[in-house]
């Protein structure tokens, strides 16, 4: 019962920062230097809540931080996400890396999760793709029970609907398990509207960046049963409280993107 009301928790947390109004309007960009991320307010439940749009290149990139911090590494909560603690206390640091600016999450039979707004029609932008990197994976942890649902590495794509969406919301994770096949899709033993893909698992490929490239709206269909709504946020989430171990785990690199046939230039014409 417990571990029930803890997944509807997570759940309304990580819808509960959107309003209608987010969902209502189209975020567009603000006067800013052509060379910085595009960050649009318009969507944004709070003035200084900001929501990533689509660059030049046509991607959206999911900041590590809105500002990053003069000097790395720096703990706390990076400017632009939101942090709930379920269990225990969340430690968390913007750092630099192989892969770029990252985030460092680790867990100490804790379980916490961040997230932010992330306005995404999946119609446009289907793709989303990400690095991250496991260094410690919790004892025992196995996605496909309750008791043992510990993850390093979890990747969160939030399906608000409305008028209910505290209810009727759905959301995609793609986890780094300990012991469950690589492909295996299940409902989350804890949440009935959460539905997870397995895309690492187990320790061979510890400490050493990966890559992931997911089709969201293909994944959507294929688990849902339906055409997808727009998305609204994104979360990253680490956890060993459930097997009382310890993880930790990096994230760089989220992008919501077009498919790449769409991104490559139409070849010139040849000569005559």
């Amino acid at each position: 019962m417990r571990l029930q009301r803890r997944s509807a928790v997570l759940l309304a947390l990580l819808v509960l920062a959107l309003g209608a109004v987010v969902l209502a309007s189209r975020p567009r960009p603000f006067g800013r230097p052509p060379d910085t991320l595009g960050i649009s307010p318009v969507a944004a439940v709070s003035p200084d809540h900001l929501v990533p749009i689509a660059d030049a290149a046509g991607r959206i990139q999911i900041p590590v931080a809105d500002r990053i911090p003069s000097r790395l590494p720096a703990e706390g909560v990076p400017v632009g996400w939101g942090l709930k603690e379920f269990t225990g206390r969340a430690a968390i640091e913007v750092v630099r890396e192989d892969a770029g600016v990252a985030l460092r999450l680790r867990s100490v039979q804790s379980s916490f999760v961040l997230y932010r707004d992330a306005i995404v029609d999946l119609r446009e932008f289907p793709i989303l793709s990400w690095s991250w990197k496991v260094v410690k994976l919790p004892r025992a942890g196995d996605v496909r029970a309750a008791a043992t649902d510990d993850q390093a590495a979890q990747v969160y794509v939030i399906f608000p609907r409305w008028p209910a969406p505290l209810v009727n919301s759905e959301v995609i994770g793609y986890v780094w398990d300990g012991r469950a096949p690589v492909g295996t899709r299940l409902t989350s033993p804890k949440a009935s509207n959460v539905r997870i893909i397995v895309v690492e698992s187990g320790p061979a490929k510890r400490d050493v960046w990966q890559r992931e490239v997911r089709n969201v709206a293909e994944d959507y269909v294929a688990l849902f049963g339906r055409q997808p709504p727009r998305v609204g946020q994104v979360g990253l989430m680490i956890d060993s409280n459930d097997t009382r171990a310890e993880a930790e785990a990096l994230f760089a690199g989220l992008v919501f993107a077009k498919p790449r046939a769409e991104r490559m230039e139409k070849p010139t014409s040849m000569r005559r």
